[in-house]
């Protein structure tokens, strides 16, 4: 019988811990879930003016850096699923325009004098297929959202291309946290359960066309 090689060990560790991690989840929530739920019972209690301070509150507070997945969370427990991901997706971009403006038009400067290896990398990173590259860094439930924002808008892509790649990017975690805020509130262990397997695909997706462009990258120097 032929012995599993180091990376097959690997995978099947990687898989394993993902699991566990997702029944830790699915059995304690994080404390972030349950603020989420009572944000998302104020704003469906005030009826249309809670929608709109919903998606206020979530563009003024994702445009510092505060997680879109709260909202998410919160939009899908007050609306449902599609409202949800609509709102909060929304919400996101419009964030992510005023950060970059920002940065672009007012900030460029500091931006420049704060991030300048930030803005190397970036530039390194957009220098081809610039929207699935943007759509990868999307993916990422995790990172500095606002930094690449920042960072953004002094490089020279255009802003059409930054905010549609962006928008598309944010969908997929969109979806998953609006659902497992409609878990919640229904009480559905299918839902929950099904919101944070979609979570750990996406992080695998994001981080294996991660490492496939890092490679391309690193191919492209040595020729």
């Amino acid at each position: 019988m032929k012995k599993p090689s180091r990376k097959q060990i690997v995978i099947v560790l990687v898989v394993l811990l993902a699991v566990a991690l997702l029944l830790l989840l699915f059995r304690t929530p994080p404390a972030e879930w349950e603020r989420a739920r009572q944000f998302g019972e104020y704003v469906e209690s005030k009826g249309l003016i809670g929608v709109l301070a919903l998606f206020i509150i979530a563009m003024l507070s994702t445009s510092i850096g505060l997680p879109r997945q709260f909202f998410a969370f919160a939009a899908g427990f007050a609306y449902g699923v599609p409202i949800g991901v609509l709102i909060s997706s929304l919400a996101a971009i419009c964030g992510c325009a005023i950060t970059f403006f920002c940065s672009r038009r007012m900030l460029s400067g500091y931006v420049q004098s704060r991030y300048p290896n930030a803005i190397s990398t970036l530039n390194g990173i957009l220098e081809d297929d610039v929207f699935l590259k943007i759509l990868v860094l999307r993916l990422q439930p995790l990172g500095t959202n606002l930094i690449t924002n920042l960072c953004a808008g002094v490089t020279a892509i255009p802003a059409r291309l930054f905010l549609t790649s962006s928008w598309i990017g944010y969908i997929p975690q969109m979806f998953v946290f609006s659902l497992l805020g409609a878990g919640v509130r229904i009480g559905s262990s299918t839902y929950i359960l099904y919101s944070l397997s979609m979570l750990l695909l996406s992080i695998i997706l994001g981080g294996w066309l991660y490492k496939r462009y890092a490679h391309d990258a690193d191919t492209k120097e040595t020729l």
